[in-house]
């Protein structure tokens, strides 16, 4: 059988995957709230509607995409039996992978796939307004607001996704991911002028 590329080092990348993931480099004494807390603010237009733009990225659908034929292909060369069930997959299509039960509010839900705090940190303590209006404060309690290393821990060679020509640089050379253009992709902007007390604080 032809095996990808991807697949010859997959011992050596799922190991040190599981490290990674394990181990987050943000501190993990942070709960995860998940989509459905933040939504409560961020559906909101004053705020710049970030829920509306992200239910139409690829991240929102990631959990689903593992039930699409091509991943049950990619799964197959990979000798992986479930995408839905199998660590090497659902690592990177889900939020908190490896993070106890412990961490997670009642109300998140892997299944919602890549969600806000995957890329912007465990948000319990950061969520409310009051700590939201001042980025620092916010900062210390968890917010991450560079999220580039976090994307690059799942935007790697490690996918069969990779493809290391996706995108041209500004000198005309290709890259497997480039973090400014990404982000343009996903681009889902606070208003500027937005004042997060405006409207009062929120549980």
């Amino acid at each position: 059988m032809h095996l990808r590329p991807w697949t010859l080092g997959l011992a050596i990348h799922f190991a040190a995957a599981l490290i990674v993931t394990a181990s987050p480099s943000r501190a993990q004494d942070h709960k995860y709230t998940g989509v459905a807390k933040c939504k409560t603010c961020h559906k909101k237009e004053p705020i710049g509607n970030q829920f509306g733009s992200w239910e139409k990225t690829k991240h929102a659908k990631a959990w689903s995409t593992l039930e699409s034929e091509q991943a049950k292909e990619w799964a197959a060369e990979a000798e992986v039996e479930n995408p839905q069930k199998d660590e090497r997959c659902v690592k990177r299509h889900v939020t908190a992978y490896g993070v106890p039960d412990s961490l997670k509010r009642t109300r998140f839900d892997e299944k919602d796939g890549v969600q806000c705090e995957a890329c912007h940190g465990a948000g319990n303590d950061y969520r409310k307004k009051k700590i939201m209006a001042d980025r620092d404060k916010a900062i210390a309690r968890g917010l991450v607001a560079e999220p580039e290393k976090t994307c690059v821990e799942c935007h790697n060679d490690d996918s069969p996704a990779w493809d290391p020509e996706r995108y041209t640089l500004p000198d005309g050379t290709k890259a497997g991911f480039d973090y400014t253009q990404a982000m343009d992709v996903i681009a889902h902007p606070v208003p500027e002028g937005y004042d997060p007390l405006a409207e009062g604080e929120e549980d």
